[in-house]
């Protein structure tokens, strides 16, 4: 019997004659306490009371999101009273937090003793990584609270999600700690946390949670290969800095490659998308509308009336034309040089630059993106697929990657940059290139290829003047692009 069962009161118990509102209402999933009967204490009964309450929301999330959660619903679906709930909790986010880190604590405890029960550094790893798979195949509901349901229950939980990724972090380096090199970067880890976050939401979001298991083992290869600590700033042996994440014939004047403009006239429909992503950058999608984009674009509303269905209609279009501006700069640059290795290292070098050079932009595209909810969360997996897709391509055939460790890879490089975004430090991320770039290509290639792969691409490319214009027309015909 489904939720939707109870919900709607279609299951046997339904009762014949029964109002609306009586059918609408949900039947507990859990048998009630008596106290008295059971010999109980109020402790006891408590905990109890609590344990069915976490089961209750890991149920009414997983069927209507954080925002379709009532309070009504979930009570009755626990089999508690609002007194108990108030006196467990007091508020619907704080009872969505404990939730929370009751999941997070039992997984971080079972991945802990899988880790604990391998033979070397690397078999430990690869057993934490099936525990991980195992435990969200096995709870796939509360995996999706964790890592999907999360992103838009509010600023508070954001930051209760950095602060489980730093769990995991630890975890990751105490793993690596035991390897004859040590430890990877903290940068490396995170990316690494963050690349088995991506493929285990787009799995949560597709429906197919129950392949993980079997990759397991590929996901904690990957792993492994970005991890060595060999190769990121070191070359020979010896420390280096990291890569300069420009191409060389910026590296004098400062500026992106992407922020080479030509004058032309925009569209309208380009402005409304241009109005849209400043104005939710300012003050939040929530206070988007057709009006004030409309204003800000300079046109009527009737003309923002013929182009876009609705503020949402408006801003979905603006995050593709986002996306799409990132994608043609990482391409053209990756396209500089004939050594495609190298271009890798130049198109995610790009990427990084541009992002950082436009830090409003950037918060919409990671932190505003969430306010959409599902809708949101489609555009923003469009959005990684289409990296991976560009990541596979600008790779030489002989070296392709399998479409999973492309997914971790573009997961890692999105999940670092997200990091930073969302703390208010766009501007540190292109002293970070060559991290990305070490995950982009080490699974491929190995950590030192890898590094060479980035030094080769120092080398002179096309002639500047060339590829700024070429740049530029990229970017003008993003307008003729149907998102």
């Amino acid at each position: 019997m489904t939720l939707r069962d109870q919900i709607d009161g279609s299951h046997r118990g339904g009762r014949p004659g029964a109002t609306d509102l009586e059918r609408r209402k949900p039947k507990p999933l859990y048998v009630q306490l008596r106290p008295r009967r059971n010999g109980l204490d109020h402790d006891a009964v408590a905990s109890n009371q609590r344990g069915r309450l976490f089961g209750a929301m890991i149920e009414e999330v997983a069927e209507r999101g954080y925002d379709g959660a009532t309070l009504a619903r979930l009570v009755a679906l626990a089999g508690v009273s609002k007194r108990a709930f108030h006196e467990q909790f007091g508020t619907k986010q704080a009872y969505f937090l404990a939730t929370y880190d009751a999941i997070v604590a039992r997984t971080v405890k079972r991945i802990g003793d899988a880790h604990r029960s391998g033979e070397d550094w690397q078999a430990r790893l690869r057993c934490a990584f099936e525990a991980f798979a195992h435990e969200v195949a096995n709870e796939p509901k509360a995996a999706r609270l964790v890592l999907v349901e999360v992103l838009g229950a509010g600023p508070d939980a954001v930051a209760r999600m950095r602060r489980t990724r730093l769990i995991f972090e630890r975890m990751l380096s105490a793993g690596f700690n035991a390897a004859p090199d040590g430890a990877p970067p903290p940068p490396i880890v995170k990316g690494i946390v963050c690349g088995v976050e991506r493929v285990t939401c787009r799995r949560l979001l597709a429906g197919s949670v129950e392949e993980l298991p079997a990759l397991a083992g590929e996901l904690a290869a990957w792993a492994v290969s970005c991890g060595s600590p060999v190769g990121v700033g070191r070359r020979g042996g010896s420390s280096v800095p990291p890569w300069d994440c420009r191409p060389p014939h910026m590296r004098a004047v400062g500026r992106a490659p992407c922020q080479a403009r030509v004058r032309v006239r925009e569209s309208d429909r380009t402005r409304i998308l241009r109005s849209a992503v400043r104005i939710a950058a300012a003050t939040g999608y929530a206070r988007l509308t057709p009006a004030q984009i409309a204003c800000a674009a300079g046109v009527s509303e009737r003309t923002f009336d013929e182009l876009f269905d609705s503020a949402e209609h408006c801003f979905l279009d603006a995050i593709d034309r986002l996306g799409l501006e990132a994608l043609v700069c990482a391409a053209g640059a990756s396209r500089s040089t004939e050594d495609r290795l190298a271009g890798v290292h130049r198109g995610v070098a790009a990427l990084m630059l541009h992002i950082a050079a436009s830090p409003a932009p950037a918060r919409v595209a990671f932190v505003e993106i969430f306010a959409l909810g599902p809708a949101g969360l489609e555009r923003r997996e469009r959005m990684l697929d289409q990296f991976t897709d560009q990541l596979a391509r600008a790779l030489p055939r002989s070296q392709s990657q399998s479409r999973l460790a492309a997914e971790a890879s573009v997961g890692a490089i999105w999940g670092i940059v997200h990091d930073y975004v969302t703390r208010g430090a766009t501007d540190r991320l292109t002293g970070l290139a060559g991290y990305a770039s070490r995950i982009a290509l080490a699974p491929v290639i190995g950590r030192d290829v890898a590094a060479e792969a980035a030094h080769a691409s120092k080398e002179k490319p096309r002639s500047p003047t060339r590829e700024k214009h070429e740049t530029s027309a990229r970017l003008v015909n993003i307008d003729h692009v149907s998102t």
